[in-house]
């Protein structure tokens, strides 16, 4: 009886795995950045709150590898940052993208993103090319406000014809994804507001999966900025 369950929870991981592609890389493992308003910052970090939205500064404690990114508060934002990511993506079909951010209130809780598009096209402008990512931007939502670390499915302001994934749309049982080939891609990440940090993040093909409730270890690819789920669990 101990061999049959034993054997059914390893069969049952070793599916798990097999069905679920996942992709996982650090906020700071980027392949190019044009503009300095996006800084790398260290743990502990004194970060400024928004006083007009009643958020006191506070500090950022813990993050994946000791660093993260982000727009300080102390800075401009809009200035036309951005961070651009290399991605294999090692088989075809829908994929979910999510990245670990803090956004603590209604004035600095987003940023700008775009999915295959050139290094010009990089804009801090929602339009075809490039669409907001918004954290708790819903008025529904905004009770979650917090200055810790949350994973949020990519999403976007106005539906199209970027991305149609609405934020509210995200939270449901069938979140939008990205359908995409085998293959190389770029995802870049565009400062929009101040006070917007990020960590790491993460695509997968398991629509159900949420990393706000399963642990995503973070690990080392030399030369990549992407590993399999596999190598995930290899590092634990």
């Amino acid at each position: 009886m101990k061999f049959t369950i034993l054997f059914f929870v390893i069969f049952f991981f070793v599916v798990y795995q097999v069905n679920s592609a996942t992709l996982f890389w650090e906020a700071e493992k980027f392949t190019a950045k044009n503009g300095d308003n996006i800084k790398m910052l260290n743990v502990p970090y004194n970060a400024l709150g928004t006083a007009d939205q009643g958020v006191a500064n506070y500090v950022i404690s813990e993050a994946s590898g000791n660093t993260f990114m982000g727009v300080p508060n102390d800075l401009p934002g809009s200035a036309g940052s951005w961070l651009k990511y290399e991605l294999n993506i090692p088989s075809a079909g829908d994929w979910y993208l999510w990245g670990k951010f803090i956004a603590p209130s209604v004035a600095d809780n987003s940023v700008f993103w775009g999915f295959d598009i050139a290094d010009a096209e990089a804009v801090s402008a929602d339009n075809d090319k490039v669409d907001i990512w918004d954290f708790f931007e819903a008025e529904s939502l905004r009770v979650n406000y917090t200055t810790k670390w949350v994973w949020f499915r990519a999403n976007s302001r106005n539906g199209a014809p970027f991305f149609p994934g609405r934020e509210l749309d995200q939270y449901g049982d069938n979140p939008t994804p990205l359908n995409l080939s085998a293959g190389k891609h770029v995802l870049y990440i565009i400062e929009r507001e101040a006070g917007v940090y990020f960590d790491s993040f993460l695509m997968i093909t398991d629509k159900a999966f949420d990393p706000n409730k399963n642990v995503i270890s973070p690990v080392n690819s030399k030369d990549k900025v992407t590993s399999t789920w596999g190598n995930i669990k290899q590092s634990n």
